[in-house]
Formats: structure tokens, C-alpha cells, sequence
């Protein structure tokens, strides 16, 4: 049998917007990622890309241009062998000191000298998002070493590689929830809290917010988008007990003036407003 062949689509594209866009193709069918300093590789199967995949990608990019004028996202085509670009993306994935005192590492990596004595994640993201290596990540990393607390029960909404949930764990948290409505999601949360040693803190939930397990949270983080956010932000607030915290991140600095609005009559409030680059991150506290 002939190996696979698959159609390699390469968008130029800065690094800080990649995370955004590659969740975009995955929405569209592409089943792998390579980033680079200035570009973004999806793949697909070369038997799926026909007229209608590309007619859907270039109607994807001209929205991405609508929303980042500045940005040109040209893209080409090439065909590879799957081992090419799968060993390519490992090699691109590096350790990565998200958070004062915090590395995410994939397991291929070895720890270098001056990781002793930091919380390491041990996070492969095979095809979910939360790597460190994007600033949503970071800022929500950044905000649970602010105000995780020993005994927490914590909510990661939107968990993607389950990272919030496990750094959570790994700050003092007693337990935590990680939920998310992607199935392809869940053997990959599985795989990372063995190889955190977190499995027995950890619960896994597949769905929605309507599906978030009735407790009263200390925490809930949601590394999402300004949309989800204004979809859920009152049924997680439910959820939270008083004088709980809410971390919300996946946002451009350009949401915050709209997600104050928002949240105006929710019954919680900001606190803590962080930002790397164009994205922001927000603590609030339910009164």
C-alpha cells in the first residue's frame, strides 16, 4: 500500500495570530499544525482537498483579513508525506516558561538545568489547543499562580489539552473540572493528566455549559473567545460560589470595553485585568 499522501496549505502569518487561526482550519477539516516565525501549515488529506475545501479556506482567510486588516495571509500549496511535517511539528514544539516559575513541556523534550525546582506541565497537544506558546495560555497561567489557593475546586471551561486544569492541581487546587464540547479533546486531556500524575484530581466532562457538574466552583477559568464569553458568562457565574473567581482569557485587548458590558448586571465583577501583546486576561470576583 502506497503511503498517504496530504496537502500541505501554508498561510503567512505573524506567530502571535496563529492559535487563532489554526483553531479556524481545524473547524474546517485540517488534522495537523506546523508553526513557524512567520507561517502556519495545516493538513489534510490530499483525496479532501478539492474546490469546495479551498473555496471555504480562502472565504476563512478574507473573513481573518476583515477582522486584522493589517495582515496579507497569503497561502500556498504543497504535497508531503505524513511522517514529513508530523516529525517537522514535534521539532517546533519547544519548552516554554509560560508563567513566572511555570514550563510547559512536551514529552519529547528533556528539561534543561534551569528548570529545577519550577511546576512542569507535561503537555503534548496532539490536535487541541493550550501549549503555552500562545499568549491566552500564558496570561491564564499567570492569573491561577495569582490566586489559586490550597483546597480549591476549580472549572476549566474550554480545557482544549487540559493545561489549566492540571497547572491548577499543580498550584494547590484539591480537584478540577475540565470540560469541553470536542470529542477529539478528551483522549488527549486523558493522556496529559497520566503524564501529570493529576488523573485522580482531574474529572472530565464532554459538553457544554448546561453540562458543568453542580458544584459550587472557588474557580473557574475560560480561555475561549469574546462570543463563548457572552454565551456562558452567566450560567458559569451560577456556578461559582460567593466571593468566587472567574479568569476569562482568548481575548483581544479590543474585547474588554464589550465584555464590560456584558458582564454590567451578571453579579460579578473585575478585578484583575493582565495583557501580552493584543490579548488580554481577566480575573473577576462573583459579590
Amino acid at each position: 500500500m502506497k503511503p498517504r499522501r496530504w496537502t500541505q496549505i501554508k498561510v503567512q502569518i505573524p506567530a502571535y495570530r496563529q492559535d487563532l487561526l489554526a483553531g479556524q482550519l481545524a473547524a474546517l477539516g485540517f488534522s495537523g499544525f506546523l508553526q513557524e516565525d512567520t507561517a502556519l501549515s495545516g493538513f489534510i488529506e490530499t483525496g479532501q482537498w478539492n474546490r469546495d475545501l479551498r473555496d471555504r479556506l480562502e472565504y476563512c482567510l478574507r473573513q481573518f483579513r476583515e477582522q486584522f486588516p493589517n495582515l496579507r495571509l497569503r497561502y500556498s500549496t504543497n504535497t508531503v508525506r505524513l511522517q514529513n511535517w508530523n516529525r517537522a511539528w514535534e521539532r517546533s514544539i519547544t519548552i516554554v516558561e509560560a508563567a513566572p516559575g511555570i514550563i510547559v513541556k512536551p514529552s519529547w523534550k528533556r528539561l534543561r538545568a534551569g528548570d529545577k525546582g519550577k511546576i512542569v506541565l507535561h503537555i503534548d497537544p496532539k490536535m487541541s489547543f493550550g501549549t503555552g506558546h500562545h499568549e491566552s495560555t500564558r496570561l491564564c497561567l499567570k492569573l491561577l499562580r495569582e490566586y489559586v489557593r490550597p483546597g480549591m475546586t476549580v472549572l476549566d471551561f474550554g480545557s482544549g489539552t487540559g493545561i489549566l486544569a492540571i497547572a491548577s492541581v499543580k498550584l494547590g487546587a484539591r480537584r478540577a473540572v475540565a470540560v469541553d464540547n470536542d470529542d477529539w479533546t478528551i483522549p488527549n486531556i486523558k493522556e496529559n493528566l497520566r503524564r501529570n500524575r493529576v488523573q485522580s484530581n482531574v474529572r472530565i466532562v464532554l459538553g457544554e455549559a448546561r453540562n458543568v457538574p453542580a458544584l459550587k466552583y472557588d474557580l473557574i477559568v475560560a480561555n475561549v473567545d469574546l462570543p463563548t464569553i457572552g454565551r456562558v458568562h452567566s450560567t458559569l457565574a451560577r456556578k461559582l460560589r460567593t466571593g468566587g473567581l472567574m479568569i476569562v482569557s482568548g481575548l483581544l485587548t479590543t474585547d474588554l470595553v464589550p465584555l464590560h458590558k456584558l458582564l454590567k448586571h451578571s453579579g460579578i465583577s473585575p478585578l484583575d485585568i493582565i495583557e501580552e501583546n493584543e490579548w488580554s486576561a481577566m480575573a473577576l470576583v462573583r459579590t
